[in-house]
């Protein structure tokens, strides 16, 4: 092979009409079609383009509101929602069965404009991987108000749970068939268990973000800002000071 060799050499040499041709726009009503005469009145309309406005600025958060199941009678309590027992709506048996879960509606507006703030960003003005991290932590807020509310009744509030295992069939040495009896265990509680990978997941994203009270305590540091002094400001000294006297510290 000579010397002056190069692997662009044998790339084909392409027309100029075609390497100066208008690049194709993306048509997305060509990849998704949208449905055609659907006929809904003015009010449809606008309760559709709502719906899809919540998806599109809150992103997944949007669908995690809980849709209200109504005054519930006649179930037991692990087949009602996770805030039958506190909702005064259930309490005067007008909860809006279909719509909305008031409650949680409430908490999404709430925990979604917070976590704006936290990152001094207006919520139309969210990048991509910003909403990501707001939904996650709307999420994340959701689910632990969920947890928390089952695990504040009834036996649930024992943080246990009954376990159930089934009856087993078998045959002994002797051939005769046996059944082992039900038996039961208490065992954790699976919210308990739940609770503690949503406080681990919100840690992840807050760490990923710089925004634990050490890490901000680090940045206003290294930045030249006074330290404050809040507990969180207090502990990340404190953890600081530790970790200089012995490195393995975490």
């Amino acid at each position: 092979m000579p010397s002056d060799f190069r692997s662009d050499d044998m790339l084909p040499v392409l027309p100029p009409e075609f390497v100066n041709a208008p690049r194709p726009q993306l048509s997305f009503d060509a990849l998704l079609p949208k449905p055609k005469n659907l006929q809904l009145t003015s009010d449809q309309v606008t309760e559709l383009a709502a719906f899809e406005a919540a998806f599109i600025i809150l992103g997944p958060a949007g669908g995690a509101v809980l849709q209200c199941p109504g005054n519930q009678e006649n179930l037991l309590p692990e087949q009602k929602c996770p805030y039958w027992a506190k909702c005064p709506l259930l309490r005067v048996k007008k909860a809006p069965a279909g719509e909305l879960c008031p409650i949680e509606r409430a908490l999404t507006e709430q925990r979604f404009s917070g976590w704006c703030q936290t990152i001094n960003t207006d919520p139309i003005d969210l990048d991509e991987v910003a909403r990501y991290f707001v939904s996650e932590m709307v999420w994340t807020d959701i689910q632990t108000h969920r947890c928390t509310n089952i695990l504040s009744t009834g036996e649930a509030a024992r943080l246990t749970q009954v376990n159930v295992t089934e009856a087993i069939n078998f045959t002994d040495a002797q051939n005769n068939q046996q059944v082992l009896p039900l038996t039961w265990e208490r065992v954790l509680h699976v919210n308990t268990q739940r609770l503690n990978e949503l406080h681990e997941r919100q840690h992840s994203l807050l760490k990923a973000w710089m925004l634990t009270p050490e890490q901000k305590w680090k940045i206003a540091r290294a930045e030249g800002k006074p330290s404050g002094n809040d507990l969180g400001s207090k502990q990340a000294s404190r953890g600081d000071k530790l970790r200089k006297l012995d490195p393995a510290f975490e």
